[in-house]
């Protein structure tokens, strides 16, 4: 784990699986997961570079709600 500053909280994941597998065990399709992902991205509340996450703030993520 990585700090990114005060009060904040950085975690770095190297994922072993593919995006499809962990969508599969999180019983969504594919394209779900991938639209979850690019929603979560698009706000800034992770990064993903291939098999690499990033989450830049564990607060900001845990209290976002999808709409």
């Amino acid at each position: 784990m990585e700090n990114g500053g005060p009060g904040s909280e950085t975690l770095s994941l190297n994922l072993l699986v593919t995006r499809g597998v962990i969508a599969s065990r999180l019983n969504l399709t594919q394209e779900h997961f991938s639209r979850i992902l690019h929603e979560l991205s698009d706000v800034g509340l992770i990064q993903v570079n291939g098999l690499c996450l990033t989450i830049p703030s564990l607060e900001c993520l845990s209290t976002y709600q999808f709409e």
